[in-house]
C-alpha cells in the first residue's frame, strides 16, 4: 500500500464593497523573465484565458501557434502564447496557454476563462448585499446547495437552546 499524497490547498477571497457583477482580482503575467501586474476579470462565458496585446508586447511573448476565438461581435484568429499568472494570495497557475485580444481597451491585462476556474472550486456569494467571491485550487469537494436547501426547508430555523421549529404542513 503507498503512501498517501499530501496534498497543497492555494485559495483567495475577495470582499467587494456591496454587490459587484463583475469578479476583478490583481494579478501577476509573467514569461519567466518579466513580469507584469494588473487586473484581471473572470470570465465564466470564455473557455480560454485571455492577455491583452499591450501585455504579449510589454512581456516580448514569442507565440506559440495561433487559435479561433469566438467573441460576442466576430470570429477571429488570435495568436496563442504561454505564461504563468499569479492569482491573489500566492495562488499561482504555470504554462497556461492564453491567446491575444482587445480586451485593453477595457481597462484590463487579462481574462480569465474556464481553463483557469475549472481547476479549483469557486464561488460567488451576495451575503447581506455583498458580493464575496472565493477561489481554491485543487478542488477539494463538491459543492451543492441542494440538500442544505431541502433541509432548511423542512426543519426551519432554531429557536432557544438548540430547539428547531417544525413548520406548519399547508
Amino acid at each position: 500500500m503507498g503512501a498517501v499524497p499530501h496534498v497543497v490547498y492555494r485559495a483567495f477571497t475577495i470582499d467587494y464593497h456591496g454587490k459587484s457583477n463583475k469578479l476583478r482580482t490583481q494579478i501577476t503575467i509573467s514569461n519567466g523573465e518579466r513580469s507584469i501586474t494588473g487586473t484581471a476579470l473572470w470570465d465564466t462565458g470564455a473557455t480560454t484565458t485571455c492577455i491583452s496585446e499591450s501585455v504579449a508586447q510589454q512581456l516580448s511573448l514569442v507565440p506559440t501557434g495561433m487559435m479561433n476565438i469566438q467573441t460576442p461581435s466576430s470570429t477571429k484568429s488570435v495568436n496563442t502564447y504561454l505564461v504563468n499568472v499569479g492569482l491573489p494570495n500566492h495562488l499561482n497557475v504555470n504554462d497556461v496557454q492564453v491567446c491575444d485580444t482587445d480586451i485593453g481597451k477595457q481597462g484590463l491585462e487579462m481574462l480569465i476563462g474556464m481553463d483557469i476556474i475549472t481547476l479549483g472550486d469557486f464561488s460567488v456569494s451576495n451575503y447581506n448585499d455583498k458580493t464575496v467571491f472565493t477561489f481554491r485550487v485543487p478542488s477539494k469537494e463538491k459543492n451543492d446547495f441542494v440538500p442544505q436547501s431541502n433541509i432548511d426547508n423542512i426543519v426551519g430555523p432554531t429557536h432557544g437552546k438548540g430547539k428547531t421549529k417544525r413548520r406548519k404542513k399547508r
